[in-house]
């Protein structure tokens, strides 16, 4: 009887780890993102479900030229970020060995270029960092503007602090179930690559520092939405997806989500 009853706890406790989902915390309250150093005015996210933001369009006094962002991230990074924005060391532990993946699905968005002049985007930013120090910073965006039209902005940081390595990618069309983008980070080669809407672009960057922590940033921006502009309160939003049942971008054989489960 003591062994069947040992034996049951072992398999409940399997049980209750194989299915333990792989999330991230966006629990930084209003008050602490606003005390973050910005040139634009900056708030959260009205809306955050689970790793969901979301929000309304809002209207601007005509010639404006005020800026408006959103953002939802960890308490503990934003608490970091203000004890120093330049050398920012993640939350999140991640494995120093294999590829890991994490997605980041924009379900609402402005799907017909801009013509009026006005801006909008919606992305994320993450971070790589060992115990003491910063490794890499990225920001993955979709914006609409009527100078470039919609497209995909990447920007990583170099890991000598001498700049960063940009990337474009135009986007003809945004599939009715939203844009999809996929960032795999492979911790063997050092190298980070990018996976758009099941369009595997490659590795696009590399670091050589291991780093063992991660963390991440959503943000939206609105400019120049003004009276009458039919897109006022329209909602804008995007998922950040770390949980390997909601991951469905292919990656290689062995691919994982950042809490080690393979996909």
């Amino acid at each position: 009887m003591k062994n069947i009853i040992l034996g049951t706890i072992i398999i409940a406790s399997t049980i209750g780890n194989s299915f333990a989902a792989c999330t991230y915390n966006l629990d930084a309250s209003t008050a602490e993102i606003e005390a973050l150093p910005s040139n634009i005015p900056t708030t959260k996210f009205p809306t955050i479900t689970n790793q969901k933001s979301s929000f309304l369009i809002p209207s601007f006094p005509s010639n404006s030229n005020t800026f408006q962002m959103y953002m939802g991230t960890s308490s503990d990074i934003a608490k970091k970020i203000l004890i120093n924005s330049e050398n920012i060391i993640a939350d999140k532990g991640i494995g120093t060995t294999g590829e890991y993946a994490v997605e980041f699905l924009i379900d609402n968005f402005i799907k017909t270029p801009i013509t009026n002049g006005s801006y909008i985007s919606m992305g994320y930013s993450f971070l790589l960092s060992n115990t003491d120090k910063s490794i890499k910073v990225g920001t993955i965006s979709l914006v609409n503007e009527q100078a470039n039209g919609i497209n995909l902005n990447v920007s990583l940081s170099k890991e000598d602090g001498s700049g960063e390595n940009s990337y474009t990618y135009p986007i003809s069309s945004i599939p009715a179930a939203g844009l999809r983008i996929g960032l795999f980070i492979n911790q063997n080669s050092k190298q980070i690559g990018l996976n758009i809407n099941g369009v595997n672009k490659g590795y696009i960057d590399s670091f050589t520092t291991t780093p063992t922590k991660i963390g991440f940033i959503e943000y939206g921006v609105a400019w120049g939405f003004t009276a009458g502009d039919p897109n006022i309160g329209k909602t804008i939003s995007g998922e950040l997806i770390t949980d390997k049942s909601k991951i469905t971008l292919n990656y290689a054989a062995s691919t994982k989500d950042i809490c080690e489960i393979p996909l």
